[in-house]
């Protein structure tokens, strides 16, 4: 019996372990880390040849020779926001932003803490679901910052028992380690019950020390008059659980350390947490020195794997922990020294900051390539700070347009996230900026290109499209896929991700049905997906634009295995501008032997309306209707709905997709088929 859970935890942990599981026992669990290291390094090593930009040493070598003890201000000198004593700056928050945080706060002043179940953190290892698992854990640093912050903002004492509470209730919790990220500790992997030996730095960790860090910033004074240890409870947690794990350990994979391992956004996600740990509770100035230097050295090696031009392969919802987070480790890192330590002119950083307005579509909706979410929760604040401190006029546009909801339970709470969009909130709004609305991006590295109708504006037409390869971070087996949105409303789309499970990050990960190839906007040929691998790629891409067309042409073939015998498929996207704008995809293709198993998907949330002369129409928003045209002499279209869409996809989408299956209706050797979008107009 224990054989057989083993070996589930086993491919459940990491898929690189598999082939050895066969000979794995309880005496030599300590060897799955080696053959996990080792295989991931292997593994990883074409992917990192595939994407490394060989920029090291952006922050390190240039500031060697920097005296950091000297140059490091100290903790009571780092004054990012407002404290709570200081009422005026409180008090002058919008009315508006006052009253909603503190009607939040009102709902959870009775709060029953929910228990952290120990069957929920074994039966993971069981199951492998993991969201309704961790569902406490979440909700539970929500309410928390949600409440200090009512507080701060109030200032009547009503919520300080249960700030206090679940201060207390947090630091207590055994483990700040979910099961899924074990993965990432060397010791005891095998295990599935919690213990404090289980203290690593990673994702939850590191979110609940910034937690947890800046409720004791802005509310120090207000918690000592309470006791004065509750502040030490805090720094006690925060340098057991971060502080000192951080120096005692490089190898965390996300470090970057370990040579062949290719980083993502972990790694500024986890590091700017440290560096806000090191530089607010951190009191040894030789300690803090060097983990600032350690912490430069693995950020250099994040910037060093960007893609030349900015492009966040991970998604625009990767781009708030990677990007985002990337910059505020900078903008810790230039407040800490007062502005002695500064890269913001850097031309990469600047492409890392502008590629988020690329990627933007209209309102919360993003070109959504790799798993994220259409509409990702990315706070419009970092990108005004970002587009403010590398001096770009377009990224404090898009930042001061996005508005600023309630945080949302369940997801990660973050504290200096939260207070900074307080305190920016007013400068924001009152600007009236509007979002920039690129007309043309094109990203080279990554094959990423977007166009719309018009300049500044979200109306008309709007089109994404990619190439690529299938070992990107977060990868889709997507290559060659599109977005068509109209009037800022979408029509064609990438579905994303449904809630993360073990099979998310398992050997069997490509049978989630929405990462394949068939479920994105591409074809299938002889019932052959694409397959994932840095193999698979697309090749000879070529990009144009002009006032009139934007056009992006790459041969896709090799993103297909050979079992799809396809000799030659190149696709093309563009968009025409004018007086009868469209959107037009072109697939000029060959393939090994004649065949009619071949088929084209089409996923949108529109649900397809048959039209007299065999065009397809979509009514996109009210009374707004868009015409999708095709060769139905040659291809049969069928309309099939889907309805196996959870929580995560129905949240972007609503309850109901439609996939439109385009099939070639005689068999061939070779073909171009070419379908047409336009918007139609109104009656």
């Amino acid at each position: 019996m224990y054989e057989v859970n083993l070996e589930k935890r086993v491919d459940l942990f990491c898929a690189y372990a598999a082939p050895f599981s066969n000979w794995i026992t309880k005496d030599n669990e300590n060897a799955i880390f080696t053959i996990c290291s080792a295989s991931a390094r292997i593994y990883n090593t074409v992917k990192t040849g595939l994407m490394m930009r060989g920029e090291p040493g952006m922050l390190h070598d240039r500031f060697e020779q920097l005296d950091l003890k000297a140059a490091l201000l100290p903790r009571e000198r780092i004054l990012p926001f407002p404290k709570a004593e200081d009422r005026a700056a409180w008090e002058a928050l919008l009315p508006e932003t006052r009253n909603r945080w503190i009607a939040l706060a009102e709902t959870y002043i009775d709060y029953e803490w929910p228990a952290l179940k120990v069957e929920h953190y074994r039966d993971y290892w069981r199951s492998g679901e993991l969201h309704t698992r961790t569902r406490a854990i979440f909700e539970r640093r929500s309410v928390l910052g949600i409440l200090a912050i009512a507080e701060c903002i109030e200032g009547q004492g009503r919520f300080m028992d249960q700030v206090i509470n679940g201060i207390y209730v947090i630091c207590e919790e055994t483990t700040w380690v979910p099961p899924l990220h074990r993965l990432h500790a060397k010791e005891n992997m095998l295990e599935c019950m919690p213990d404090a030996s289980d203290h690593i730095v990673e994702l939850v960790t590191c979110a609940t020390d910034d937690l947890l860090i800046w409720i004791r910033y802005t509310m120090q004074t207000w918690l000592d008059e309470a006791s004065v240890r509750i502040n030490r409870r805090i720094e006690k947690e925060v340098r057991d659980r971060l502080l000192d794990p951080y120096l005692k350990r490089d190898d965390y994979w996300w470090m970057g350390f370990n040579e062949g391992i290719r980083v993502n956004n972990w790694n500024p996600w986890c590091n700017s947490s440290a560096l806000m740990g090191f530089l607010m509770i951190e009191e040894d100035s030789e300690r803090r020195a060097e983990a600032v230097r350690k912490i430069m050295r693995s950020l250099d090696v994040f910037i060093g794997t960007y893609p030349s031009d900015g492009c966040c392969d991970e998604g625009p919802g990767y781009w708030g922990p990677s990007g985002g987070g990337l910059y505020v480790a900078l903008e810790l890192l230039a407040t800490a020294t007062n502005g002695v330590i500064d890269i913001f002119q850097e031309p990469l950083i600047q492409d890392i900051g502008n590629y988020i307005y690329k990627a933007h579509i209209h309102g919360r909706y993003f070109v959504n390539f790799a798993d994220g979410d259409a509409m990702p929760l990315i706070g419009g604040d970092v990108m005004y700070r970002y587009g403010r401190s590398i001096g770009d006029p377009d990224l404090q546009r898009l930042g001061a347009s996005l508005p600023e909801g309630e945080p949302v339970i369940h997801i990660w709470f973050e504290m200096y996230a939260q207070l900074q969009a307080l305190f920016l909130e007013r400068e924001r709004l009152e600007s009236g900026a509007k979002a920039p609305y690129v007309r043309d991006a094109w990203l080279p590295a990554t094959q990423v290109m977007a166009a719309r109708e018009s300049e500044g504006s979200e109306e008309g037409l709007f089109l994404a499209a990619k190439g690529g390869h299938n070992l990107e971070s977060h990868n889709h087996n997507d290559v060659g896929s599109f977005i068509v949105f109209v009037d800022g409303y979408p029509l064609f789309i990438d579905l994303g991700t449904e809630e993360y499970k073990a099979q998310t990050f398992g050997p069997d990960r490509y049978e989630l049905w929405y990462l394949q190839s068939q479920y994105h906007n591409l074809p299938t040929v002889r019932g052959v997906l694409q397959q994932n691998g840095g193999q698979f790629r697309a090749k000879d891409a070529e990009y144009a634009k002009s006032l009139e067309v934007s056009r992006l042409s790459l041969d896709i073939a090799d993103a297909y295995p050979d079992a799809a015998g396809i000799a030659e498929w190149r696709r093309s996207f563009m968009l025409c501008r004018g007086d009868e704008p469209y959107v037009e995809v072109t697939d000029q293709f060959r393939v090994k032997e004649a065949t009619n198993a071949i088929f084209y998907s089409l996923v949108t949330p529109c649900e397809p309306i048959p039209a007299a002369d065999g065009a397809l129409r979509f009514e996109y928003a009210p009374d707004r209707w868009a015409v999708l045209t095709f060769d139905h002499a040659v291809l049969d279209a069928v309309v099939e709905p889907i309805d196996k869409m959870e929580s995560r996809l129905k949240r972007n989408w609503g309850e109901r997709m439609y996939r439109i299956v385009l099939h070639e209706r005689m068999a061939l050797e070779a073909g171009t088929r070419t379908i047409s979008i336009r918007r139609e107009q109104r009656r």
